[in-house]
């Protein structure tokens, strides 16, 4: 009987860890208001993030901007944890800017439903190379329907290349893993 008890407290006390959702998302980072008004471009955006430091909350649809700098060269990846999904829309608009807004890049949805680009755990992200040291504008708009919590991450071109490859096995060729 005893351990019938540890056992169910133990996955009660394991379940409230919340592994592998919400929490793991937010893990390690502080929620930002994002409202303020600080001073970029010709505009303002609610909030500058230190990228792996804060997270963001917010409901689609809607409009927000956020500053994310960079030491150089990078690609900055807007990863999006749904935490309700009520309908994809059909136009999500994410915009990068470099510093000074001297160029942008923008990827749009096109009809895509964004909620079914999202990975086993919810989570939806999109990337971006940018080339130069500073702060860089990000805006997203979305017609979708749904409540989200929104991270930055900043990698360089080594950690984004170094993810995108496939792992190698002997001889070069790629590992696969049967099921």
């Amino acid at each position: 009987m005893r351990s019938l008890i540890v056992i169910s407290l133990s996955c009660f006390a394991l379940a409230a860890c919340d592994f592998g959702s919400e929490g793991a998302f937010t893990s390690g980072a502080d929620l930002l208001t994002c409202d303020g008004s600080v001073p970029v471009c010709n505009t303002t955006a609610g909030c500058k993030m230190i990228e792996e430091d804060h997270y963001i909350e917010g409901e689609f649809p809607g409009f927000r901007q956020f500053i994310v700098e960079t030491a150089g060269e990078a690609y900055i990846r807007i990863k999006i944890y749904w935490r309700t999904q009520l309908s994809p829309g059909s136009d999500t608009e994410i915009r990068w800017f470099e510093p000074a807004c001297v160029e942008n890049y923008r990827y749009e949805s096109q009809g895509l439903n964004i909620f079914d680009e999202a990975d086993g755990a919810g989570i939806w992200y999109k990337d971006e190379r940018v080339f130069r040291a500073g702060d860089h504008l990000i805006e997203i708009r979305s017609d979708a329907t749904g409540e989200y919590i929104l991270r930055p991450e900043v990698l360089t071109v080594s950690e984004w290349e170094a993810q995108q490859a496939p792992e190698l096995g002997e001889g070069g060729s790629p590992i696969t893993i049967p099921f």
